[in-house]
């Protein structure tokens, strides 16, 4: 399960790498997490990269990669801690879209000065006439990490040979 505002990549197929280890089990799971950090350290950048880029950049500047669990377990988790003044972690909301609802408009008037240059005092206006917009149709999902991970397969596919594994990768989101 990843972690609130994150997505993860885990690792399919290992069991019967693990099941079939001999004395070099411990090299071939250090490998295994070298693998994953190999893979974290090359995605990270691109996917703050890809990131959107709000008013605060918040989204794009809290990406980080975790490696948990062992053996079978492992997992690379990437997170986006990015919360909204409320305290929401809104990285999920941004990649897999929203439904209708009413978001206080008061937590949009920095996007509509910044991506829209909108003085601020028409901007609390138009913060509303979003919100209501926001309101009746939700937003749309943005799945860049979904193409950053496409792009990166055969990247990381290489990296997994290069470790002897013959595994799969896939992600899982909020």
């Amino acid at each position: 399960m990843p972690t609130e505002g994150g997505f993860s990549i885990e690792v399919i197929g290992v069991e019967p790498l693990v099941r079939n280890l001999s004395r070099s089990q411990t090299e071939d799971l250090i490998a295994l997490n070298s693998g994953l950090r190999e893979i974290g350290k090359m995605l990270v950048p691109q996917i703050k990269a890809a990131s959107p880029r709000g008013a605060t950049r918040r989204l794009a500047n809290t990406t980080m990669f975790q490696i948990k669990g062992k053996g079978q377990d492992m997992e690379m988790d990437i997170r986006q801690g990015a919360k909204s003044a409320s305290g929401y972690f809104y990285g999920g909301a941004v990649r897999g879209g929203t439904r209708p609802h009413f978001p206080p408009s008061s937590a949009l008037v920095d996007w509509v000065v910044v991506k829209l240059g909108i003085p601020l005092p028409a901007a609390k206006g138009v913060a509303f006439l979003i919100a209501r917009k926001i309101s009746r149709v939700g937003t749309k999902p943005n799945p860049y990490h979904k193409k950053v991970l496409q792009s990166n397969m055969t990247r990381i596919q290489d990296i997994v040979n290069k470790i002897g594994q013959k595994i799969a990768v896939k992600i899982a989101q909020p």
